[in-house]
């Protein structure tokens, strides 16, 4: 059975995009490679062993862009009430909490977050299906 190791993304500025990540999500450097055009920069948390990978090639001078086919890349907290309040704190900027239904059933309650490259991050309540 494959695991997932890790999701690359491609950063314009390596350091925001460190810090933005550690800011929002715990997550920091555990293994780094540095070339002379690239660096690969790969992020983990304490709470599992899968990782982002952030590609940030050194003469980039124009963003990425997403295309149609990025959709987002999702985590689950215990309190997203409290994750929401300190996100807004640290001047992250996320989105107002919103609550996924069918019908009267509650699915899922949300808020989606940026990173400075302008990949979506969505934050999830560990509940249900998203644990």
């Amino acid at each position: 059975m494959a695991k997932i190791i890790h999701v690359m993304i491609r950063c314009k500025d390596l350091e925001a995009s460190k810090a933005f990540y550690k800011t929002a999500f715990g997550l920091v450097p555990s293994h780094e490679l540095d070339f002379p055009t690239f660096t690969l920069c790969y992020l983990r948390g304490t709470e599992n062993d899968m990782e982002i990978e952030l590609t940030y090639n050194k003469d980039r001078e124009e963003p990425y862009t997403h295309g149609d086919g990025y959709g987002h890349v999702a985590v689950c907290v215990d309190d997203l009430e409290a994750e929401h309040a300190r996100f807004t704190a640290a001047g992250l900027n996320p989105l107002e909490i919103k609550t996924f239904r069918d019908g009267d059933t509650v699915l899922a309650q949300f808020f989606f977050v940026q990173d400075p490259d302008g990949y979506k991050i969505e934050v999830l309540k560990k509940w249900g299906h998203y644990q």
